[in-house]
């Protein structure tokens, strides 16, 4: 996991989420937004150990 690789998931789930909200698109559109949506967060989540919101520390000691 690189930190560009993050970003670049942030980033498209922002532009989502302005598509979302503009609500100018259809539902089928909106649909498979929300599934790419769901996809990148799934992977920040697995990516970043998100434990119930909150932070883990797994640098090693």
């Amino acid at each position: 996991m690189s930190s560009s690789d993050i970003e670049a998931r942030i980033d498209r789930l922002e532009e989502i989420a302005e598509q979302l909200e503009a609500g100018e698109i259809d539902l089928a559109t909106a649909k498979e937004l929300r599934e790419e949506a769901d996809d990148h967060l799934a992977w920040l989540r697995e990516e970043l150990d998100v434990d119930g919101g909150t932070l883990v520390d797994v640098s090693e000691e």
